[in-house]
C-alpha cells in the first residue's frame, strides 16, 4: 500500500552502543491515544514506504499499514545501524543490531503516543529483525508474528549444506540495499555496506561470525507469544526458519504454512488486507489489546498440503501420527523420462551385491546449470541423476521433516549434493512436476551435531570441511526442508540428484559451482542401502 491516510513524523534515539537511530512514527488518524504499536525494522529505508508492493520492489514487505492506522494501531518504522537516516555500521541481523532494535522498542514504549505494547511486524529481513530482537527480550516486546523469515542464517540461506548460495546474495545485496541507497543520495560506502559480501565469503564455516548472526540459537530463551508464518514457496529461503523457530521458542506459539507458488505469492499475501484480518489482526487484537479474539483456540499448527488443496492441522511438528516411510535407491530402469541414468525408487532394498550409478561433471550439455536445450525446448532433468518411483495406487500424504541417506563416494576430495524431490502427475504429452522438497550437502560437512540431530532430521555442525578419501564410501544423510504434500493415485515420486542448480527452476536459490571436475558414485546395493526417508502421516 502507497497511501497511507496521516504524514509520520521522525524519532530518534541513542542507542547503548552511541548510535543514533531514526524511525517514522504513524499513528492513527482518529485521536484516541496512547495506542499499541507494530515495530518494523530493516535496512529498506524507511523513505522508500512511499513505493508499492511488488515483486520489482522485494523490498516493500510492511503489510497494510492503513488497516492498522483504521484499527488503532500506531506503526513505527526503524531504519537499522547503518543504513537509511541511522547512523553507525550495518551489521546485519547480528546480535548488536538486535539490541538496537531492543532500545528502540523501549524508546518507542516511553513515549505518550505509545501505550506499552509494542508488536513486531513485516516479512523477510522484518522478520528476521522480529527473531531477532525477541532473543534480546525487550521488556516491553509482547509479541512477533514472523512472516517468512528464516532465523539461521548459515544454514537457512548463506551456505545451504555447506555450499555457497549466490543466486538471490548479489541481487539482494546489490538491488534491494546498496543500489537503493545510492539512489536515495546515501553513499555506497556508507554504513560499511559495502563489507558484508566479503565477510560472508571470508566466513565459509558457521563460526562464530555467522552465530552472531543467527537467532536461532537462543530463541529457546524467548517466551513471548509467537505466530510463525511460513510460505512453501520460499522454503530454500526462509520456511526453514519459521519452522525451526516455531519449535525452539518456548513461549504460546503457533505455525501456520500457507498455499503460495512463487516469490511474489509471499509478498501479495503479506500486502493482502483480507489474509492480515482473518490470520493476523485477530493475533494482535489478542496479544496487545486484551481482546478475546479466540485466537489462541486455532490449532498449533495449521499446514496447507500441496496437491490436496486444504489445511492440515495438528497440535505440534511434525505431526505426532507421523511415520518414516521409506524408498531405496536402485539402478532397475524406471523408464518413465529422459535422464542420465533413469533410475528408480523401489518400496524393498536391493539384494544385489553390487549396484551403483556413476556420473561426470561439468556435464558437457549442461547450458543453463543443469538444464539443457533439446529440439529448442528447456529439459531440466536430461542430464541429472534421478530415481523415480511406480505410480501410487492409493493417495498418500507425507507432512513433516525428511532425510535422504546416501551412500555416495567420489575420485575427489570433496562431492557437493543437490536435491531436490518432485511429484509427477500424468498430462498429455508425459508428466508435469512439481517441486516439494529440496535438500543440500557438502560431503566435507557431513558431520552431525549429536544434540540437535533427529532421525528424520539431521542437523550438521559445519564446524570444519573433513575431506573424502577418494574412492571410499561415506554415509551422507541430506536434511530434506520442512514438506507437506499428497500424492494422488497415478502419481510418481522423482528425486533428482546433481553438483548444480537448474539457472531456470532452480532460480534465484542457486549455488556457485567453483572449479568441480570429477566422478561421483551413488551406490544402492544390499551393503550399501541408500534411501529416501518420508513422513508419511496416515489417513
Amino acid at each position: 500500500m502507497v497511501d497511507v491516510s496521516v504524514q509520520p513524523f521522525e524519532i530518534e534515539l541513542v542507542t547503548r552502543t552511541g548510535i543514533t537511530v531514526r524511525a517514522d512514527v504513524y499513528l492513527p488518524a482518529v485521536k484516541q491515544g496512547p495506542y499499541p504499536v507494530l515495530l518494523a525494522a530493516s535496512p529498506y529505508q524507511k523513505a522508500l514506504r512511499r513505493l508499492p508492493a511488488h515483486w520489482v520492489f522485494p523490498f516493500v514487505e510492511y503489510g497494510p499499514m492503513q488497516m492498522y492506522l483504521d484499527e488503532g494501531y500506531a506503526y513505527v518504522i526503524v531504519d537499522v545501524p547503518g543504513s537509511g537516516r541511522s547512523e553507525g555500521i550495518w551489521d546485519p541481523v547480528s546480535r548488536t543490531e538486535g539490541e538496537a532494535i531492543h532500545d528502540a522498542i523501549e524508546y518507542v514504549a516511553a513515549q505518550a503516543w505509545c501505550d506499552s505494547n509494542i508488536g513486531m511486524i513485516g516479512q523477510s529481513y522484518f522478520s528476521w529483525s522480529q527473531w531477532n530482537a525477541a532473543r534480546t527480550r525487550p521488556p516491553h516486546l509482547k509479541t512477533i508474528v514472523p512472516y517468512d523469515g528464516s532465523n539461521d542464517m548459515y544454514r537457512d540461506w548463506l551456505y545451504h549444506g555447506g555450499i555457497p548460495q549466490h543466486g538471490l546474495l548479489g541481487p539482494w545485496l546489490l538491488g534491494s540495499v546498496m543500489m537503493q541507497h545510492q539512489a536515495e543520495g546515501h553513499d555506497v560506502r556508507g554504513g560499511q555496506r559495502h563489507e558484508l559480501l566479503p565477510n560472508i565469503m571470508s566466513n565459509t564455516l558457521d563460526n562464530e561470525w555467522h552465530r552472531r548472526r543467527s537467532p536461532f540459537w537462543e530463541l529457546d530463551q524467548v517466551d513471548i507469544p509467537v505466530f510463525s508464518i511460513g510460505a512453501w514457496s520460499k522454503a530454500g529461503l526462509h520456511l526453514r526458519g519459521n519452522v525451526m523457530g516455531f519449535n525452539r521458542v518456548r513461549g504460546p506459539r503457533q505455525l501456520l504454512l500457507i498455499e503460495s507458488y512463487t516469490f511474489s505469492d509471499a509478498q501479495k499475501t503479506f500486502d493482502d488486507e483480507d489474509f492480515h484480518r482473518r490470520e493476523i489482526l485477530p493475533w494482535y487484537d489478542y496479544h496487545l489489546k486484551g481482546r478475546d479474539t479466540k485466537v489462541m483456540e486455532r490449532p498449533a499448527v495449521r499446514a496447507f498440503v500441496n496437491g490436496a488443496g486444504e489445511y492440515r492441522s495438528s497440535d505440534r511438528w511434525p505431526p505426532p501420527e507421523m511415520v518414516p516411510d521409506t524408498f531405496y535407491l536402485s539402478s532397475q530402469k524406471a523408464g518413465v523420462l529422459r535422464s542420465l541414468n533413469d533410475g528408480s525408487l523401489a518400496r524393498t532394498p536391493s539384494d544385489r551385491e553390487a549396484d551403483s550409478t556413476s556420473w561426470s561433471y561439468p556435464d558437457p550439455e549442461w547450458m543453463l546449470g543443469v538444464t539443457t536445450i533439446i529440439n529448442g525446448v528447456p529439459d531440466h532433468t536430461a542430464r541429472v541423476i534421478t530415481y523415480t518411483s511406480a505410480e501410487f495406487d492409493e493417495a498418500r500424504e507425507f507432512t513433516g521433516h525428511g532425510v535422504l541417506i546416501l551412500h555416495g563416494s567420489s575420485n575427489q576430495e570433496d562431492m557437493d549434493l543437490i536435491v531436490k524431490l518432485q511429484v509427477l502427475s500424468p498430462a498429455k504429452h508425459g508428466f508435469i512436476a512439481r517441486k516439494v522438497t529440496q535438500g543440500w550437502l557438502r560431503a566435507s560437512h557431513r558431520a552431525e551435531d549429536p544434540d540437535l540431530t533427529q532421525d528424520m532430521l539431521p542437523f550438521h555442525t559445519h564446524a570444519k570441511a573433513d575431506p573424502l578419501i577418494p574412492g571410499k564410501i561415506y554415509e551422507l544423510r541430506v536434511e530434506l526442508l520442512p514438506m507437506s504434500f499428497l500424492v494422488n493415485p497415478g502419481e510418481r515420486l522423482r528425486l533428482e540428484i546433481s553438483n548444480f542448480d537448474s539457472l531456470i527452476a532452480d532460480a534465484p536459490m542457486t549455488h556457485w559451482y567453483g572449479q568441480k571436475v570429477g566422478t561421483d558414485t551413488y551406490h544402492h546395493d544390499a551393503a550399501h542401502p541408500s534411501r529416501l526417508v518420508l513422513p508419511h502421516c496416515p489417513g
